[in-house]
């Protein structure tokens, strides 16, 4: 049935005061709002319910914009753009009513990267937009009058957040910005190099808690001798540290930033919007932060290239543990993002098993017999082999410095470049031959009956009655909540998955359903709350998930 927005709130003032479920009245209703027709493509069954979702869609043609502006590369912040305007316009709106989520209007707010989100995205020929509504009732009873209220603010939330003729100029900067963005990803990798950090950007945030700007911190200036100037797209040249793939050691005293350089390389896998600081810092995809994980779960790692056989006679070449000590744990994530094909490791000795990464000569000749092959000793190594790089906070041990290939000091928030001084003084090591590891076979997750988000938390139950959690902060490349929602629509999908799969094969897959269905690939109906995904991120949780199946692959 199709009515205009007048007729659906009649009908919904007609329902005032009847149960509940009289909601139902609205399925498969089509609503025109203006230029939009919208629909329910989920009612809830009462108001303490997850809200129900309203969808709409609008012909791109019939907005007259210039098809350069959502087409191929400008899709992504054309519809970021669009749902930073649809979250303004929907925040304006929100009120409380009646019982529970009652009048509730919206959606989570976006962060400051330029992803694409659910709640806007483009299909064909249309534009669709997607908001949570909380239908409205005291009680088990519907206020209808509260109802016709809500869906006239959520069109014209909807409405308002598509007439962009009067920011135009403002989306076109917003497109050219992330076309430069990616440009400069590109540049990166085609130029062999592992990471940029553009001169004056704004590398500190305002606290632990949030993603803005420190303000009144010390810009980013590049050293001499790692400066580069790249053209952009949209002719804007910019300069700043372009550093050769390879192995990059960042030290310095404590507060200079140190760990801070590291967290805006892993966060400049992601587009910017202006005047979050951190536009012009690029990173490869594949870069990925590891780490030390005390009591994580591994399953079948490949490991005997950092751990020789332990005690007790433990296969280190399929290395399984319920509860993996911090250098077993380190090694398992050096090993499974290695597999998945990450082409950066970062590592910050802060958050390392330090006996992982060196041993002093005192404690070499003091612990004979120990299984575990220093990461200083193999790095040389592991870049060469497998062409990745790495980059090293150090500022206890200079054990990475023979190894480098640049070293850099970070004296108040300002790199200067110490490769040639610091190559001079470092003691040289002995330098050990790494062993890749094996692939593996992903086969499922035993006894896995639901999965659902919890903020930045995964909670899984099982049918043994086990409830897991798996806290998705400890991957900084999960950086909002939308993510973790769709992780878990991933993750439930893949846990009974069609055949085996390679772990390569999974990342691949993902990527590839994403690219080729959008966000119905693994959600229907289609929420509002849901972030994009990499490949990279899903395998990191199958590989931490209680009752994951995996098998070692012989060479």
């Amino acid at each position: 049935m199709n009515i205009s927005l007048e007729e659906a709130e009649t009908i919904l003032r007609r329902l005032d005061g009847r149960g509940y479920k009289a909601y139902n009245d609205l399925r498969g209703v089509r609503i025109r709002c203006g230029i939009l027709e919208a629909g329910f493509t989920r009612i809830q069954g009462d108001p303490f319910a997850t809200p129900s979702i309203l969808e709409a869609r609008i012909r791109l043609s019939s907005m007259k914009l210039p098809p350069r502006l959502y087409q191929g590369e400008s899709e992504t912040p054309f519809t970021d753009y669009v749902s930073r305007r649809l979250y303004e316009e929907s925040r304006r709106k929100r009120r409380k009513c009646g019982s529970g989520g009652s009048c509730f209007l919206g959606y989570p707010s976006p962060g400051p990267w330029i992803m694409k989100r659910s709640s806007v995205e483009v299909l064909g020929e249309h534009l669709v937009l997607r908001l949570s509504l909380g239908l409205p009732a005291s009680g088990r009873r519907i206020l209808g009058r509260e109802a016709a209220s809500l869906l006239r603010d959520a069109c014209t939330s909807m409405l308002r957040s598509v007439d962009l003729k009067p920011c135009l100029s403002e989306l076109e900067d917003h497109v050219k910005l992330y076309i430069d963005e990616e440009y400069l990803k590109r540049w990166v990798e085609d130029n062999g190099y592992m990471l940029f950090i553009g001169d004056n950007s704004i590398l500190p945030r305002e606290t632990s808690l949030s993603t803005r700007p420190l303000v009144n911190a010390v810009p980013f200036s590049s050293p001499p001798s790692l400066r580069r100037k790249v053209r952009l797209p949209s002719g804007r040249v910019v300069s700043g540290m372009a550093v050769p793939l390879g192995i990059l050691v960042v030290t310095g005293g404590g507060y200079h930033g140190k760990t801070t350089l590291l967290e805006a390389v892993q966060d400049g896998i992601y587009d910017h919007v202006k005047g979050d600081g951190r536009e012009y810092v690029a990173s490869p995809p594949g870069t990925m932060l590891v780490k030390a994980e005390d009591g994580r779960l591994v399953h079948s790692v490949d490991i005997s290239g950092l751990i020789s056989e332990l005690p007790g006679g433990t296969n280190t070449r399929s290395f399984s543990s319920m509860d993996a000590s911090g250098s077993t744990s380190m090694a398992a994530s050096i090993s499974e993002a290695l597999e998945m094909g990450v082409k950066v490791l970062l590592v910050d000795e802060d958050t390392s098993a330090s006996n992982l990464l060196y041993k002093d000569s005192v404690m070499e000749k003091l612990v004979e017999n120990d299984p575990i092959k220093q990461l200083s000793q193999l790095a040389g190594s592991m870049a060469k082999q497998l062409r990745v790089g790495l980059v090293v906070v150090s500022g206890a041990s200079s054990a990475f410095l023979d190894p480098a290939s640049h070293i850099i000091l970070m004296q108040k928030y300002i790199p200067q470049d110490l490769t040639s001084r610091a190559k001079s003084i470092a003691p040289r090591i002995a330098a050990k031959e790494y062993s890749p590891p094996r692939s593996r076979v992903f086969r499922g997750i035993r006894g896995l009956l639901k999965i659902r988000a919890r903020g930045l938390k995964l909670v899984a139950k099982y049918s043994d009655n086990t409830v897991f959690e798996l806290d998705l902060s400890d991957n900084p490349r999960i950086v909002e909540e939308g993510q973790a929602r769709l992780m878990a629509r991933i993750v439930e999908k893949l846990s009974r998955p069609p055949r085996p799969l390679r772990v390569t094969e999974i990342t691949r897959l993902v990527e590839k359903e994403l690219e080729t269905h959008g966000f119905g690939a693994y959600a229907r109906p289609i929420p509002p709350g849901l972030t994009w995904v990499s490949g990279l991120d899903v395998a990191w949780v199958l590989n931490r998930m209680y009752n994951a199946v995996f098998s070692v692959e012989e060479k």
